[in-house]
């Protein structure tokens, strides 16, 4: 036991400062890269959205295991240290064990929280990135405050979670659970940034096609209807719609939405934290 605790405590701070040093690095890079090719063809469009999808999911599985995944487990260990041994042995809301370390735990976590959530940070990143913040260290505050308010105040941050009953102090909990999802947030766009840069755009070659879509369609069985819906919509219009998006007017709707969607994110999880804090 105190072998795995030692493994899960410096696997998930080397996760965790990986991903610092990767957010840091290029908090100041742009969010979309300037200059990619226009596009005026359904094959030409459906290439990009198969680059853009492969460049969401890419970052959200890199940033979603170091973050959430071995960050994650790394806060579990800390948390169920400092409860005292009146919480050893009762079960979480995961029906995990506190005090216990296991390998099928650890690759749990790694894998539906890590992995999947990082795929459908990925997946979402994708219809909203043009509303963000223009570059990567901002859009990534923004996202993960979307995050703690919506998918974070329904599961890790809500009041209701049985594990605010057990884990001490309550303030050290949500205080590492928010920390996680900032760090978590601004990884991914920095990853996003740094990948929308460097990816080449795709050629009309069945290798290159293949590279690129596996790096979307292996990783997301359970969301591939949603990533092949993106590329057809992409065919569909044929580079039609980013035009209409990049005009003065779109962008100011695109903002305001985007501000009242993070104003009320935000609301909700201080009212989940207030509600957590003093129960």
């Amino acid at each position: 036991m105190r072998a795995a605790n030692i493994v899960v405590s410096v696997l998930g701070g080397a996760g965790v400062a990986v991903a610092a040093v990767l957010a840091w690095r290029w908090r100041r890079a742009p969010l979309l890269a300037e200059g990619q090719p226009t596009v005026d063809s359904s094959g030409q469009a459906a290439l990009d959205g198969l680059r853009t999808l492969a460049v969401g999911t890419t970052a959200g599985v890199f940033a979603g295991v170091l973050v959430p995944g071995l960050g994650g487990r790394l806060v579990m260990r800390i948390l169920g240290a400092t409860s005292g041994d009146v919480a050893q042995g009762r079960l979480t809301e995961a029906d995990e064990v506190v005090g216990e370390i296991t390998a099928g735990g650890t690759i749990g976590v790694l894998i539906f929280v890590g992995l999947l959530g990082g795929l459908l940070t990925g997946l979402a990143f994708v219809f909203v990135r043009r509303w963000l913040p223009t570059t990567a260290g901002p859009a990534g505050g923004v996202a993960a405050i979307l995050l703690l308010g919506t998918i974070g105040v329904g599961d890790a941050m809500s009041p209701a979670n049985v594990d605010f009953a057990i884990l001490r102090p309550t303030w050290l909990a949500v205080t590492l659970i928010v920390v996680i999802a900032l760090l978590f947030g601004v990884t991914f766009t920095a990853l996003a940034a740094r990948l929308d840069a460097g990816m080449p755009t795709l050629a009309r070659r069945p290798s290159s096609i293949a590279s690129h879509a596996s790096l979307v369609f292996l990783f997301v069985p359970p969301l591939v209807v949603g990533a092949a819906g993106y590329v057809a919509g992409r065919a569909a219009l044929r580079g039609r719609l980013a035009p209409l998006l990049s005009r003065s007017a779109a962008r100011h709707v695109g903002h305001i939405v985007m501000g009242v969607a993070v104003a009320l994110a935000a609301i909700n999880s201080i009212r989940a934290i207030v509600d957590i804090v003093s129960a």
